[in-house]
């Protein structure tokens, strides 16, 4: 199983903050007027909502490899040289291709909205998810999925008797196996992780 999480940063251009200090009428009213004049609608906005809005956004992409499902040809068997065997049990060799099918299966998972956004705020997080996240995240997807595929290989195995000789096979077409599984599976894990870290400001002023 492969797993990998990375965190999305989101944060609001913070008002200025000297403005609020700035403004010295009683009334509220006469505060926010002051206020208004002084930086805009927009910063005395986020100001009386208590300051600037952050969120923290993650996705997640996993993949969970197969392993790889091998079938092997029937192999061609003679008899050959330079094994240590008896003459009871002489020195064979096989002579075939192994094919390995290979899959992955990718689940992708976008966060939630958050809680206590306006709705221009959502609007922004929905095309940041949309246009930025998701995309990156399908990105993610791809490079995992060039685990999938069918590889085909050429092996020759020796071995005494026939005995000896299937249990030469056993082994040595498992390991062969293994080995391509493994370095598959890694290299779409680090084709995959080279895309990280990940972070991305949303502009929630508005």
């Amino acid at each position: 199983m492969h797993a990998r999480k990375k965190s999305v940063v989101a944060v609001a251009r913070k008002a200025p903050g000297t403005a609020a200090r700035a403004a010295t009428v009683g009334s509220q009213y006469e505060r926010v007027l002051a206020l208004q004049q002084t930086v805009g609608n927009r910063a005395v906005s986020i100001a009386l909502r208590g300051g600037p809005v952050s969120v923290n956004l993650h996705g997640e992409t996993s993949g969970s490899y197969d392993g790889g499902t091998s079938v092997v040809s029937k192999p061609k068997i003679v008899r050959a040289k330079g094994c240590d065997c008896s003459d009871e049990d002489p020195c064979l060799r096989a002579t075939g291709t192994i094919a390995v099918t290979y899959h992955v299966d990718v689940t992708i998972r976008m966060p939630d909205m958050p809680e206590g956004l306006s709705d221009c705020q959502q609007r922004r997080v929905r095309s940041f998810l949309r246009d930025v996240l998701g995309p990156h995240e399908q990105e993610h997807a791809r490079r995992l999925r060039t685990y999938n595929g069918i590889t085909n290989r050429k092996y020759s195995i020796t071995g005494c008797g026939r005995a000896g000789l299937e249990s030469e096979m056993s082994t040595k077409l498992q390991d062969m196996h293994n080995d391509e599984a493994t370095a598959r599976a890694d290299a779409a894990d680090k084709s995959s992780a080279a895309i990280d870290p990940f972070v991305r400001p949303i502009d929630l002023n508005c």
